[in-house]
């Protein structure tokens, strides 16, 4: 039996076996070495959230840019590993309109898919949302299962 391998990955959290799945994929014989259980360092206490873009397409563009790429080419290679959450974005009473217009807007120019809702259609998605919600935005965020 010969104990070679082409590839060593060493580390059994979301980049680990993220290359190692992808490496047997393509045919190359790979291992994988974790000196726990998978994912039980950093990728299991992740918070799992799968942002977006959205939190930073009006003040920070290129991350949100990064935010949007890294969403869609999860939900390509690994979406079996994803729950649709999606994110709320809110307007309340005493907010200005004009701050959610720029999100939205900057969203759009982004291409991060939006869909906005009027304060009752989002309080009846969203059990106990404030009574001062007057309109909502969905954005595609998602939840990732670290293991």
């Amino acid at each position: 039996m010969d104990n070679r391998t082409d590839v060593l990955v060493i580390g059994g959290g979301a980049t680990g076996t993220g290359i190692a799945r992808d490496l047997a994929l393509r045919g190359v014989d790979v291992a994988l070495a974790e000196r726990g259980g998978l994912s039980s360092g950093t990728s299991g206490r992740s918070h799992g959230l799968l942002h977006s873009g959205a939190r930073y397409a009006e003040a920070d563009g290129p991350e949100a840019r990064a935010c949007l790429e890294e969403n869609r080419i999860l939900r390509d290679i690994a979406g079996e590993c994803l729950r649709e959450t999606r994110g709320l974005f809110v307007q309340l009473a005493d907010d200005d309109p004009a701050y959610f217009e720029a999100k939205r807007d900057a969203c759009e120019d982004i291409g991060i898919p939006t869909e906005t809702l009027d304060g009752e259609s989002a309080r009846g998605a969203v059990p106990g949302l404030s009574a001062d919600v007057e309109r909502a935005m969905w954005v595609p965020d998602a939840v990732v299962a670290p293991s």
